[in-house]
Parts: structure tokens; sequence; C-alpha cells
């Protein structure tokens, strides 16, 4: 018992979703992009703006509810063309009704 390399390690927050930059994933992705679109297009502050908007929104959105809930809320209500493409492991969305 006193190796320590025989221990488990158990991480600190067992259900922790992907980060970036400290935050969850699904408010920074789109930040990152409708900044990046409108900073290829030398509008930076307007672009700054709208980011802003953007991940206030999807901040005020995802509040008391899970890491998953917007990749969730794509994949039942996207186009199956557009879900294809990102959910790889999963059956289309437009099959959902498969149960009898």
């Amino acid at each position: 018992m006193d190796d320590e390399h025989t221990f488990y390690k158990i991480p600190h927050y067992l259900d922790q979703g992907r980060l970036i930059m400290g935050m969850p994933w699904v408010e920074v992705a789109p930040t990152l992009a409708v900044f990046g679109v409108f900073a290829m297009n030398a509008y930076m502050l307007v672009g700054l703006m709208v980011a802003s908007i953007v991940f206030i929104t999807m901040r005020t959105i995802r509040q008391g509810k899970g890491d998953n809930f917007i990749p969730l809320i794509c994949y039942w209500y996207l186009p199956k063309v557009i879900t294809i493409s990102y959910f790889k492991q999963t059956p289309a969305s437009d099959q959902r009704y498969w149960l009898n």
C-alpha cells in the first residue's frame, strides 16, 4: 500500500466534458468560428461584438442543461446530410422512430 504506482488515479471530476480555454467546447467553438469569419473579412470589432452575443446566447440556452445539450439538439433537428457527416457512429436522425 505504500507504493504510489499501484494506486488508481481518479480524476477530480468524472463527468466534466471537453474544455477549450477552461470553458465548455459547445460555447467556445461557435464563438471562435463566428469571430474567425469576421476577422478574415477584416471586421474585427463587429466580429467581437457578434461573437460575444453568440457566446452569451449559447451560455443562456445551455444553462441548467447537460454538456451535450447543444450537440443532441443538432443531432435531432438538423437535416440528414449534416448529421451523417458529424455523427458517424449513430444512425441518421430521420431513423429515430424505428421502435414500435
